[in-house]
């Protein structure tokens, strides 16, 4: 699904893996995994959601938005 063209695909696939990611312990599995994806603007736009989610639901994440920015700073390696 990485490198499928269907918009509605990957905004799909960008929304769900903002709605894993603030819940416990699932950024560092996201992250994890996002780290093996080649398709490097589909990952860009999965950490900017995260990064939203994690605002837009602060009631409910697990962790703060800076501290998901931290925590995708610390973690995620950006390959060229």
């Amino acid at each position: 699904m990485e490198f499928d063209e269907t918009k509605r695909v990957s905004d799909t696939l960008i929304h769900v893996l903002g709605q894993i990611a603030y819940k416990n312990g699932c950024l560092k599995t996201v992250v994890a995994h996002l780290n093996t994806w080649k398709n490097k603007p589909l990952v860009e736009k999965a950490l900017d959601e995260i990064v939203d989610v994690h605002n837009r639901y602060k009631k409910f994440a697990v962790l703060t938005q800076q501290e998901a920015i931290d925590y995708i700073d610390g973690h995620y390696k950006q390959k060229n």
